[in-house]
C-alpha cells in the first residue's frame, strides 16, 4: 500500500513512487506543457472549439529559457 503523497506510476513496486514534493520540485525546476482541445459539435456540425495551452514552471525557470533563447538568437545574427 503506497503512503500518502505520494504517486505511482503503473507498477506497485514500493521503490518506483514519486512523492507529491518530487512532482512539484520537477515542474518547477523544468516545467510542464499541457495541451487540449475540446470541441461541441451538434448533428456532426461543429460549434464550438476551445484550445487550451498551459505552461506551468516558476519564473525562474521561465526567464533562463527566454534569455537562452534569445542569446542563440543574437548569435545567429
Amino acid at each position: 500500500m503506497s503512503t500518502p503523497g505520494t504517486v505511482v506510476f503503473a507498477d506497485t513496486n514500493e521503490n518506483d513512487q514519486l512523492s507529491l514534493v518530487d512532482i512539484l520540485d520537477h515542474v518547477l525546476n523544468q516545467g510542464v506543457i499541457v495541451r487540449g482541445n475540446l470541441v461541441l459539435s451538434l448533428a456532426g456540425v461543429d460549434l464550438v472549439y476551445i484550445g487550451l495551452d498551459v505552461i506551468l514552471t516558476s519564473i525562474e525557470t521561465a526567464m533562463r529559457h527566454m534569455n537562452a533563447t534569445s542569446g542563440l538568437s543574437d548569435e545567429a545574427s
